[in-house]
């Protein structure tokens, strides 16, 4: 992983906590210009409460972060979100300060504990793909059923013919 950024507050109740991978953007077909993006620097900020973190700057239209951010949870269903900022700063380090898109939110109680799932922040021109953890909240992982495939074996392991195909 390039960076982690863990709350600290996140050390004190580790019972409930949302871990955030932001892993790259591709933005290819923006039209920059109608942004006013003179310079292709990309910033992922990820909201959930009160608490914010923002990944590195990104150079170019499809940047790589793989940054993971932790956020302590207190109520399964406080506001996460997310934004895409883009354009020069004052300096090289300095935010970006073009929002590009609207805030998209997501709702918590909709993830598997402990199983990564896949979130997309959908921004014109591209999107950018995250991973949502959810530990010690969420829905609990139900295992699929994947013993309907035997219902076509007969009892000698054999498959079941219709009448119609045999020969009399």
């Amino acid at each position: 992983l390039k960076g982690s950024h863990f709350c600290p507050a996140a050390m004190a109740t580790p019972e409930k906590k949302l871990v955030v991978l932001v892993a790259n953007c591709n933005v290819k077909k923006l039209d920059l210009k109608a942004y006013g993006v003179s310079k292709a620097r990309c910033q992922v900020v990820i909201k959930v409460g009160d608490q914010q973190y923002k990944t590195s700057i990104g150079l170019g239209l499809d940047p790589t972060w793989e940054e993971t951010f932790e956020f302590p949870i207190t109520d399964d269903n406080v506001k996460c979100s997310a934004l895409l900022y883009m354009g020069p700063g004052e300096t090289e380090t300095s935010d970006c300060p073009i929002k590009i898109g609207d805030e998209q939110t997501y709702l918590l109680p909709s993830l598997v504990t402990a199983k990564p799932t896949f979130k997309g922040l959908i921004v014109p021109g591209g999107k950018v793909d995250m991973f949502f953890t959810a530990y010690g909240f969420g829905k609990e992982d139900v295992p699929e059923d994947n013993t309907a495939f035997l219902d076509l074996m007969d009892d000698e392991g054999g498959m079941i013919m219709d009448d119609s195909d045999e020969e009399k």
